[in-house]
């Protein structure tokens, strides 16, 4: 069984089934999830996984039926999603070839899941999809709409793990974070990048410059309404701000 063969359109999603219906895995998966029998809900899973058509295909029809349903805590998507990457590692089998049809098709569809889903996600569906090696222009496309929705920090742990700081502005995937006191994140970001470290510092260097305004920095448009705020605080700076005159 070749992981990288979806049975029907992978592009799409339509399923031509021979093997086990995913959705229906999922239902049994979400049943056992809720009795905490995590040794039973690993079996079920890998048997589960054997029994797909195509379980890179699989995973995604699981995910996209999940979309809007997820809550706080602990993510059994997640949980499903490093449970096929743990499978496939322990296949015989090779990976499908990195710039196979059916593997782009697969990545397109993994990027779009990845847009609306919980940060947990990220490290497996990269692993799983080899989204390191896939079209960096429709990776880019993705991390500047999850910026354009001020998923701030979505877009620059994306960025990051996909290895794409070059081809991104770093002030402006970092001023928003920055204000709201997220720098170990934006340090992991410039982390191994010696030119991104420099207009990093020299972009702060310039926060620390008399006559700055913190308004200079507001078009970021930070999502928390009192980030700015906190951010001028942190800075150091609110009790300088003149007030505005009415």
């Amino acid at each position: 069984m070749d992981p990288g063969d979806p049975t029907g359109d992978p592009t799409t999603g339509e399923r031509r089934c021979t093997g086990q219906d995913p959705l229906l895995l999922l239902q049994a998966l979400q049943t056992l999830w809720s009795t905490r029998e995590r040794q039973q809900l690993q079996e079920e899973a890998w048997q589960g996984f054997a029994a797909l058509d195509n379980p890179l295909a699989g995973l995604l029809d699981m995910l996209e039926s999940c979309r809007g349903q997820r809550g706080e805590g602990p993510s059994l998507e997640a949980w499903i999603s490093r449970q096929l990457q743990c499978w496939l590692q322990a296949q015989p089998h090779p990976s499908p070839a990195q710039h196979s049809l059916r593997l782009k098709q697969l990545q397109a569809r993994a990027i779009r899941v990845l847009t609306e889903s919980p940060r947990s996600l990220v490290a497996p569906l990269t692993s799983i999809f080899q989204l390191q090696d896939a079209d960096r222009s429709c990776l880019l496309v993705h991390v500047h709409r999850l910026h354009h929705e001020g998923r701030f920090r979505e877009a620059v742990m994306l960025g990051t793990t996909l290895k794409l700081q070059p081809e991104l502005d770093v002030e402006k995937m970092s001023v928003p974070l920055l204000l709201q006191d997220k720098v170990a994140l934006v340090e992991r970001y410039v982390a191994g990048f010696p030119d991104l470290q420099r207009r990093l510092l020299a972009l702060m260097d310039s926060w620390c410059q008399p006559g700055f305004d913190i308004k200079d920095v507001a078009s970021y448009r930070v999502t928390a309404a009192g980030a700015a705020a906190s951010g001028e605080e942190r800075l150091g700076l609110a009790a300088a701000q003149p007030s505005s005159p009415k």
